[in-house]
């Protein structure tokens, strides 16, 4: 069984040892992990444990970067001389599985302002075309961000910090 499935069976019976509800539900999840962290020892669970943070961290990351990169352009729409530098920036996509890469491109592409144009299989690399290009290191280690997330929330070890 996996440890998701796990946790979410120990959701359930813990919204029906309490009063139930959305807040039930938050709280038995939370429960949950706790008690897999707890358990870990015993049952693994190693890269679940380290990939649920991930995973809700890079949610709230790119909930806020989505805000901000719209918040970004509706100003630069609305101003009288936009401050775009549209270019095309080539990033390295080597360390990432093709599954993660795919959920890279298309968060770069839900992200206001870039859109992933290419995945290129013979060198491991993804072309995005961004407006805001002015610093195009800046731009690319903003997209970076995005597969250092990926990774972590796919379980990897964090760098710089023992696994286990």
């Amino acid at each position: 069984m996996s440890y998701l499935a796990l946790n979410l069976m120990l959701m359930v019976v813990w919204m029906f040892l309490s009063d139930g509800g959305i807040g039930g539900l938050l709280v038995g999840f939370a429960v949950g992990y706790l008690v897999l962290v707890l358990a870990r020892p015993f049952v693994g669970g190693h890269s679940y444990v380290r990939a649920l943070p991930g995973a809700l961290w890079l949610l709230v990351v790119f909930a806020f970067e989505l805000v901000r990169a719209s918040l970004r352009l509706a100003w630069d729409v609305l101003r009288p001389r936009p401050n775009f530098e549209p270019a095309f920036i080539r990033l390295e996509a080597t360390d990432l599985s093709p599954l993660q890469t795919v959920l890279f491109s298309a968060l770069v592409s839900l992200t206001p302002g870039s859109v992933a144009v290419d995945i290129d299989d013979s060198s491991d690399a993804l072309y995005v075309h961004a407006l805001y290009a002015q610093d195009a290191e800046r731009a690319r280690d903003n997209m970076r961000m995005f597969a250092r997330l990926i990774r972590r929330a796919s379980g990897a070890p964090v760098p710089g910090r023992r696994a286990g």
